[in-house]
């Protein structure tokens, strides 16, 4: 089946949208860690994959992943831990790709802008001062150590 960029480009949005209004990201995690491949567009980079909905995971874990299980990873999480982890190890993501995984690949430290661009602001309040509480409880405890 031939795909073009523009679907991809909208599996890509979908994500998005679906990601800030569920606060959920899906990925698939296997016995050797999460689903990943190599990149189509960069020569020695990989691509973890990841989906806004547990039907899309399902979907390439059935075609390409059969021994991996869904599981669901807060927005948040993936916000400013995940994608900033990948960012620093130079692995790339995919979002909602297909069961053959094809799709967009993304910096994550884009991804990340392109999600918190489309958050509504109270959300981004809470996100932002989660982030704060959770900084100064690090600090306290490296300064009890």
């Amino acid at each position: 089946m031939l795909r073009d960029r523009a679907d991809s480009e909208a599996d890509h949005r979908r994500f998005i949208e679906r990601v800030i209004r569920a606060e959920t990201v899906w990925a698939l995690r296997g016995y050797d860690g999460y689903a990943w491949c190599e990149s189509n567009d960069h020569e020695d980079r990989d691509v973890i994959v990841f989906w806004s909905d547990r039907a899309y995971a399902e979907r390439a874990r059935k075609s390409e992943f059969p021994e991996y299980t869904p599981v669901e990873i807060s927005l948040f999480d993936f916000l400013f831990r995940w994608l900033p982890d990948m960012s620093n190890d130079g692995v790339l993501a995919g979002a909602n790709w297909t069961g053959q995984l094809i799709g967009i690949e993304s910096d994550p430290q884009e991804l990340q802008d392109q999600i918190t661009e489309h958050m509504p602001k109270n959300m981004i309040a809470r996100y932002i001062e989660t982030l704060r509480k959770g900084i100064a409880e690090q600090e306290d405890r490296e300064g009890r150590s």
